[in-house]
């Protein structure tokens, strides 16, 4: 927890009270991905209660997006899914929906929004400008809502779009910004070779796939580590191959698939190209054909310059270093929110919410003490940054 509250919020205790209450009842009632009805409609509900209206997606069936002030908007994004994860029924706040958990700590996200949307309403002085709050469904899907909601309408006047994540390795109070990326891609991959089958005492009359993908997947890897910078982060691992039926045949086809993650966006689309390419010089040299599908490709969450400086002398400024930590390497886990920060400048935040299990995890238990910091410290940088001269 902070020590001390450098941006006293004008609340009372009935305030921190009714978003526990909303975060427990998200906890106990989780949707998955495009799911996520009763969510939205729970979701509106509470803001009309406040006097203020859910914004629905003209080409999105769930969730939605709250304004709250005019003039230049900083975004704020809320993912409201869940996950098919079976939760520990010894947990004291126990999802009431079978085989579906928020076990990514996205009940606490979504809390955080409506907690900053509250705020604001009753604090309308500290905030210059417009505060969107962008309740995203589907972030656990691939492809994810953040595909679908970049699309919208919504990004006139969006100068950034911010974004925190639970940790559950951290204390509440603790935060942790990196610089560059904080996300690595994520793009998986589906190949198919095609070759000539026949029977396995006369491979000379045949395309011998199976020999020939061992082939591939050798040297495609070998491939793209000659022509990677050994400084940059590649990360490239087949997972399944699939191909013939018995011992004695020799199949026409076997599928790959696999997984690419790395820390750089150039580099991304620079493999995806090299991977065409080797394909194509592959499949001229042993005779054969080769489908190559980027079935899903996800970005690296890639934070800005400008709003990384600014959240550093934000916290400089309330006194906060302490509670700031700036590790080096980021994760190499994905998160849509890179569709985002594409758009429109991002940052993306871990906030600490220590408890027991880890994330997308049955045992995961958060403290629900990390929504008091965490509000507190963006509902602060999001005062500071709407009252910058330079935003």
């Amino acid at each position: 927890m902070f020590n001390k509250n450098p941006f006293p919020l004008k609340t009372t205790n009935p305030f921190w009270q009714e978003l526990s209450d909303i975060r427990q009842h998200l906890h106990k009632f989780p949707e998955l991905s495009w799911q996520e009805f009763e969510t939205t409609q729970f979701i509106e509900e509470k803001l009309k209660s406040w006097g203020l209206d859910l914004k629905r997606f003209e080409n999105v069936k769930t969730g939605g997006y709250c304004d709250l002030g005019s003039g230049p908007v900083i975004a704020f994004r809320s993912d409201i899914d869940a996950l098919p994860i079976s939760e520990n029924t010894k947990h004291k706040v126990l999802s009431q929906h079978p085989g579906i958990m928020h076990a990514c700590g996205h009940d606490y996200h979504t809390t955080i929004g409506l907690g900053l949307i509250k705020y604001f309403l009753e604090n309308k002085s500290k905030l210059k400008g417009m505060l969107r709050i962008i309740f995203q469904p589907a972030e656990e899907a691939a492809p994810g809502g953040a595909e679908k909601v970049v699309e919208e309408n919504i990004w006139e006047k969006v100068k950034c779009i911010l974004t925190t994540h639970v940790d559950p390795t951290l204390t509440p109070g603790k935060i942790i910004l990196r610089e560059g990326a904080v996300q690595a891609s994520s793009t998986s991959l589906s190949i198919e070779l095609n070759g000539r089958g026949g029977h396995t005492s006369r491979p000379f009359l045949t395309n011998d796939l199976i020999q020939i993908s061992s082939q591939y997947i050798v040297q495609l890897t070998a491939f793209l580590n000659q022509i990677t910078d050994v400084q940059e982060t590649l990360a490239f691992v087949f997972g399944s191959i699939h191909g013939g039926t018995t011992h004695n045949i020799i199949p026409e086809k076997v599928n790959l698939r696999g997984t690419l993650r790395t820390l750089d966006n150039e580099i991304l689309e620079k493999t995806l190209s090299s991977i065409h390419q080797f394909s194509k010089n592959f499949a001229l040299l042993y005779g054969i054909k080769i489908k190559v599908l980027f079935p899903t490709n996800c970005p690296a969450s890639i934070n800005d310059p400008y709003l990384y400086d600014e959240f550093i002398r934000f916290m400089k400024k309330a006194g906060l270093e302490n509670n700031l930590l700036m590790p080096k390497k980021p994760s190499l886990g994905a998160d849509d929110f890179a569709f985002f920060a594409q758009k429109v400048p991002g940052l993306y935040l871990m906030t600490g919410g220590k408890g027991t299990g880890l994330l997308h995890s049955g045992d995961l238990v958060l403290d629900d003490r990390l929504i008091r910091p965490t509000i507190e410290f963006m509902a602060g940088f999001i005062s500071y940054l709407s009252k910058s001269n330079d935003f």
